[in-house]
């Protein structure tokens, strides 16, 4: 574990911890703002349209064509994209020269789970047809949504989406794992109790345990190349390191770089921390590996 993961890790836990009970993550969302836009350190570089729900990202030197990437994001399914998010997006711009297309889903408390399905597999869609090969990567709430997907494109018969690159993805909105409790003190960021409120909002008519809420409950066979980053000082650690073993058992390809002293999604951090600096270099070679292919 670096030194800066170290500090940034210690930092965090100068501040309440996220999500800490029913009562915060409620007001959280009910007082959430809108999405961040693209920071102004990166409009010299890129080009960010938005329009119907939609942000499409381009590098202005070095696209490359190909392919397309799709980023969901997290924020336990009731918070919007924060500027934080932004730099996941440039880097992985930055590594393969690919345009991101970010769908501003609908969320919790006032939209449920199958709202936001109806709102992203069109767009998934729109992005094959214009691009060709799709990725999807996506952080904690945005990971378990892009497993969701992906599952539901299998089922319904649609072309299947390239890829999956998912960081600390929230496979389980339960939080039932008794191996939670393990991880719990050396998590500083989430709490058990809000992340169940939000899970039980973002389920609506569907029960939390449904496979398509929680993945983790689903049969992963059939699923796309999927790379995961995961930190074992997250309690979302449990129900990931479960569920890629359940993706292996059902021949998927599949690989799980559990990152020692890792936060949640500590790849957030990125530059300032190496461990995500090396996450998004791996995320990268995985990319440009499917879109080389015959």
């Amino acid at each position: 574990m670096s030194l800066q993961m170290r500090v940034v890790h210690f930092c965090m836990g100068l501040v309440p911890p996220l999500l800490h009970s029913e009562a915060a993550t409620e007001q959280m969302a009910l007082h959430a703002p809108q999405p961040h836009p693209m920071p102004a350190s990166m409009r010299a570089r890129f080009t960010a349209t938005s329009g119907n729900g939609v942000t499409r990202v381009f590098p202005k030197r070095g696209l490359r064509s190909g392919g397309v990437l799709i980023y969901l994001h997290g924020g336990a399914y009731a918070y919007p994209m924060v500027a934080g998010q932004w730099g996941i997006v440039e880097g992985l711009i930055d590594r393969t020269g690919l345009p991101v297309i970010i769908p501003d889903y609908p969320l919790a408390p006032n939209h449920t789970a199958a709202e936001a399905f109806d709102f992203v597999q069109p767009i998934i869609d729109e992005a094959q047809a214009e691009f060709g090969r799709v990725i999807l990567f996506g952080d904690s709430a945005g990971g378990g949504l892009a497993v969701s997907l992906a599952m539901q494109r299998r089922d319904a018969g649609n072309r299947q989406v390239d890829g999956l690159v998912l960081y600390a993805p929230w496979v389980d909105v339960t939080m039932t794992n008794p191996a939670i409790e393990e991880v719990q003190h050396r998590d500083k960021i989430l709490r058990v109790p809000g992340l169940v409120w939000a899970g039980r909002a973002w389920a609506g008519n569907l029960d939390p345990a449904d496979w398509r809420v929680s993945p983790l409950y689903g049969d992963p066979s059939g699923l796309p190349p999927m790379r995961i980053f995961q930190g074992d000082a997250d309690i979302l650690g449990p129900d990931v390191i479960e569920f890629a073993r359940k993706a292996a058992r059902a021949g998927v390809d599949v690989r799980l770089r559990v990152e020692p002293g890792g936060f949640h999604v500590y790849v957030l951090s990125v530059p300032i921390i190496p461990e995500a600096e090396a996450a998004l270099d791996r995320s990268a070679r995985f990319i440009s590996g499917i879109l080389t292919q015959a």
